[in-house]
Formats: C-alpha cells, structure tokens, sequence
C-alpha cells in the first residue's frame, strides 16, 4: 500500500502515516477496487440514462439563457436578460456558461442542445467529483480508503446531488485540492491554472482555492512558490477582477433562501475524519489545506459548503474509516465492518440514499422537479406567438423567467442570482400596464376569467397552473378598490383556515406520489391554495394600475406587494421551496394572513394607504419570506 511520501510526494515531516498495513487490509485491496467501480458504475448509469430529462436545479434556467447568449454574441460582459429593462453587469464566473455555449453549438444550437449540453457537463463534473475524491483517498490510504470515498460521496443524496445538477460551485471544490496538489509538488503553472479556472467558474473561487493555497504555504513555509503562483492567477484573471471591481457597487451578497440539506453520515465521518488528521503529532499539509480552504463558503453561503465540501470529507471520513478497519484484528470482523459501512454509505447514509433518488427518477417518478422545461418552452411559445417579447417580463417566481428565456428572448423583472441588482432597480417604477406578467394561476380561472370578461385583464394562455396575461385597460379606482378588498377577503381568510405547508409530504402522500395519478392529485392540492395567492396578485395588480395617475406612491406599493403574493403562490405550491418553510412559521403566516384580511375588511374605502393594512402586508412578507429559510 502506498504511504502519502510515496503517493503526494509531500515533505516527510507532515506526512499522514497511512492506515497500518495488516494482511487483512491487504486482502481486501482488490475486493476494493471492484466495489468502488460498481458503486461508481451503477450511479453513472443511472444518471446518464436520465440525460433526456436530466434534473436541474432552480438555477439552471439562468445558466443556460447566459451560456446562450454566449453562443449568440460571444461576449456578456452586460447581463440583458435579468433585472430589466436596463439590466445588470454579468459579475457571474463565465467558465461553465461558456462551456454550455460551446458544447450546445456543436450539438445544434437549438434551446434543447443547450439544455443537453448543461445536462452533460453536469454529469461530468460529479464524475470529476467522485473521481477527485476516489484519487486522492486511494493515493493516501489505499484502495479500501477510496472504496470508503466512493461510497460516501456518491451515496449521499444532497452531497452527491450537488454536483450531478451542476452548479457552477462545484467546480471550484473540485478545483481545491488538485491545486494543492500541484503546489505542494512544485508543479506551479498547473496550481495556477487550476486556481484560476476555479475564479473563473464562480466568483467564490477568488477566495477559496487561493485560502487553501495560503494554508499549505503557510505551513511548509513556500512563501515564494505561493507568490509566484499569487502573482500569475491574479494575471490571468485580471479581466474578470477588473470587470467586477468596476462594477462593485452592484454586489449586494445576498442569497436566495435556501431550504438548509446535509447528509449526517458523511458530515459526521468528515467532521471526526478532520480531528483526527489534525491531532496526529505530524498532520498531513494536503488534507488540512484541503479541508480549510473550502471554509471560506461559510461566508459567501453555507449551504453550498456544507453540500459540496463533502469532497473534502469523504475522504477524511475513508480515511479514519480505513484507519478503524486496520486496528480489527479479525478477519471476520474487517470484512463485516467494511461491508457493513460501504451499505450503510450506499443504501442508508442517514438521509436520503442518491440511488433513492436516481432510480425513482429514471422510473417515471420526477418529483420533486425543480424546474419544468416543458412548461417554460410552453410559455415562452404564448410570448413569442403573441409578440410580447419587448415588454417587461414578470414572473410569479423569479427564477422561471431565465428558464423561459431560453426558449425566446426576454427581458425579465428581478430575475435569478439575486447577489448582483441595481441600488434603485427602475423596474420598480415602471407602470403595471405596460408589463407582461406569469401569473400563478390557471388560464380559465374563473377570478381570472371575470376580470377578462371586464376588459380589464388579457389572457393570452398558459399551462395547467400558470397564465400570461397584460393588463388591459385601467379601471376606475372605486372599483378596482371593490374587487382589490373583495379579492383579499376572500383569498386571505382562505388562506388563513386551509392553507398547508409545502413541506415534505406525508408519508400516505408520499406512496402516492409513486403514481402518475397520484402527483397529478397532489399538484391539485397545492395548485388550490396557489391559486388563492394568484387572485389576490393578480388583483392587486389591478389596482395598481387603477392608482398610478393620482397616487403613484401607493400604487408602486401595491405593484411590489404583488410581486411579493406571486412569491407566496410559489412557496405555497412549487417543488424548489419544499421544506423551506418550518412549521412554525406557517403558522405564523396563516395568522398574519387573518390579520391582513381583518385589517382589509376594517378599510374599505382605503385599502391599500390604511396604517394597518401596510403593517400587516409588510409583516406578512417580512416573516413568511425574509425568513424563509429558518
């Protein structure tokens, strides 16, 4: 078995002993190795059998609508598509959306190769982060450690889902310990371009593969290799520095609230895998940088350290796995323990197991789907073929609108990658009528329907749960104001007596959802209290629209509070903020809910101006969405 002198070539003095060469551990070597290739193998299998209908994450919309605009103008120093109608600069690391564009253009250039070309790269790079995680356990620990590595990260649902989505973060984890690697083995302009290639993938990685580099410097004392290798990132990544820098006042460092998810198994084994490496009497330099440098997520989003540091930590965690099987002096008990361990990681890693997820996929059964592209395409055709294409796109969910730009060219309100907006955003300002809305309801809503019939709204069409519709004509603000206090009455005292968390569903939901009838059936369900939200957006909205000649102050108030009940419909009814909400804090918006609906009722005749609707409007936004993700 290979020591980690032998294997990482790294100075003596801070070499991670391996684990103790017994015969036992010896004899299992080739048992090993076909067991991390059949994990590996069968994962692989399932994923790519899925590339025709491959799952993406809610952000894959607005990677793929800049990687077309790549294909389309070389260049996108400007981001056209979100924060309309000026937009924004593109801060976001191009490297993936590049690739996507490249890829997508050799496959045919149509919106689908796009999305196929997205679906292969994702697949490529868990690739990349199983084999990242298989290399280097096996050259420090041997084939049982990277057994161990295998089954940990591509057992663990979240953790290796992470990076089969393909998200542009996970290349910079990926990219950290190959750029250690390669400083540590005086290779400097293969640590450089690994480095750099990780700025370019996400801005993230201006931060942590630098921080892990500073790490390992550090310790070995290679004050002029980390200068060389200092100076010739920050060369090569010059552009990309410079573009942001010019353009700082645009990052705002905000998240999108994320439903917090982490695989117990592999955090708990990383976490004792790093105390244990840390309180030999002689650490190894590599996994301590290794493990560090991704730290520098906690503060750019912890959410994503927690899933894709999980690199890091299956091979801590194989490690001090291979390290427990070699002090077992028993034949009989290594083999159970190390059986029992790989099926533990494979088929229960104390959450929910990747081959749960892939084979339900695989069989039919897509839930939760994070992103519908049939029903973005379906959309985008309603836009196109009615030739709203330059108006102002808003959308219920903001991250649906780069999905439908994809498929046709829009301009959207807000949009996706909240990290980057304008101080003032001019969308704000800009009239109700002269905007296009996604709405979340369906066309033949009779709420709907009767504002069409009014003339007030225009429906041009939609999807079983999802409208596009304009504004048609301004109505008078008497009754505007009528059917704004009806619309909310009614609605949010609804809302306040049935509706239901979107949550993980019970478990008689969930064996429904095992059949096509049975997801149609629980979309139905969610689609009822959706709805609900969508009425009460939509007749704001309608209000809005009424005030904006007299009371332009209240009717902006008015147009963001519906844009903020669109968002509500979503957390109520869509698949990407499932579990966001905990329990107690629904409770708390169906109370605040009845408050809105009481404090409505109380002012009839100014409904919107009224001191106790506007506090009741902005607690129910402030606790149902601020804190969306506690």
């Amino acid at each position: 078995m290979a020591t980690g002198a032998e294997a990482l070539r790294l100075r003596p003095r801070r070499l991670l002993p391996a684990p103790r060469p017994t015969p036992g551990i010896e004899a299992w070597n080739r048992r090993a190795r076909w067991t991390a290739w059949g994990i590996f193998g069968l994962n692989f299998v399932l994923l790519a059998a899925s590339l025709g209908d491959y799952r993406v994450s809610i952000d894959s919309g607005f990677h793929i609508s800049l990687a077309e605009w790549y294909a389309h103008h070389a260049t996108a120093w400007w981001d056209h598509i979100n924060y309309g109608p000026v937009g924004r600069p593109n801060l976001q690391g191009p490297a993936l959306h590049i690739a996507i564009a490249m890829l997508g253009s050799a496959l045919g250039g149509r919106p689908g190769d796009f999305i196929l070309a997205n679906a292969i790269l994702a697949v490529a790079q868990w690739c990349a982060a199983v084999g990242t995680a298989f290399y280097f356990a096996r050259r420090i620990g041997g084939d049982v450690a990277a057994m161990f590595a295998v089954a940990l990260l591509a057992g663990s649902g979240f953790s290796s889902a992470s990076f089969y989505v393909g998200v542009p973060s996970g290349w910079i984890f990926i990219a950290v310990p190959w750029a250690v690697y390669f400083f540590l083995n005086d290779r400097l302009i293969l640590a450089t371009a690994v480095t750099a290639l990780g700025c370019y993938a996400h801005l993230g990685g201006f931060l942590t593969a630098p921080l892990a580099l500073l790490v390992a410097a550090v310790v070995e004392g290679r004050w002029r290799a980390l200068a060389k290798v200092g100076i010739a990132t920050a060369i090569l990544t010059l552009p990309y520095s410079i573009h942001f820098l010019a353009n700082l006042a645009w990052y705002r460092g905000r998240h999108a609230p994320e439903s917090l998810r982490f695989d117990t198994l592999i955090l708990l084994l990383g976490v004792g895998g790093f105390f244990w490496i840390v309180s030999r009497p002689r650490a190894d330099t590599f996994l301590v940088a290794w493990a560090i440098g991704p730290l520098a997520w906690l503060f750019q989003d912890y959410h994503r350290f927690i899933l894709q540091s999980s690199i890091a930590a299956s091979v801590l965690g194989a490690l001090l796995l291979t390290h427990l099987m070699g002090r077992i002096s028993h034949e009989r008990a290594r083999s159970a323990f190390a059986s029992g361990m790989v099926v533990l990681a494979t088929v229960f890693p104390l959450s929910i197991p990747s081959l749960a997820g892939e084979i339900s996929w695989d069989a039919g059964i897509r839930y939760p789907r994070m992103l519908n592209w049939n029903e973005a395409c379906r959309l985008a055709a309603i836009i196109r073929a009615n030739h709203l294409n330059n108006r102002l796109l808003a959308v219920y969910q903001f991250s649906l609108g780069p999905a439908i730009a994809v498929f046709t060219p829009v301009t959207v309100e807000k949009g996706h990658w909240v990290e980057v907006q304008p101080i003032h955003d001019p969308a704000d300002d800009v009239s109700a009528g002269a905007k296009v809305y996604v709405v979340p309801l369906a066309p033949d809503d009779p709420e709907l329907i009767a504002l069409a019939r009014n003339g007030l709204v225009k429906v041009y069409g939609g999807t079983a749960d999802t409208a596009v519709v304009t504004l048609a004509t301004r109505a008078a603000p008497g009754r505007a104001r009528a059917d704004f206090v009806a619309a909310v009455e009614r609605n949010a005292e609804w809302l306040a007596r049935h509706a239901v968390n979107n949550g993980t569903p019970p478990f008689a939901d969930m064996m429904s959802l095992m059949t096509a009838a049975g997801r149609a059936a629980y979309r139905r369900r969610l689609d009822v209290q959706r709805f609900h939200a969508g009425r009460m957006e939509v007749a704001a909205l309608v209000y809005a629209y009424a005030l904006e000649p007299r009371h332009p102050a209240e009717a902006k108030r008015l147009r963001l509070a519906a844009m903020d009940l669109g968002t509500v419909a979503s957390y109520l009814s869509d698949a990407d903020p499932l579990g966001r909400i905990s329990a107690a804090r629904h409770a708390q918006f169906r109370r605040n809910m009845e408050a809105l609906a009481v404090a409505v009722s109380a002012h009839p005749g100014d409904p919107s101006g009224a001191r106790d609707v506007r506090s009741a409007m902005r607690r129910l936004f402030s606790e149902y969405l601020a804190g969306a993700a506690a």
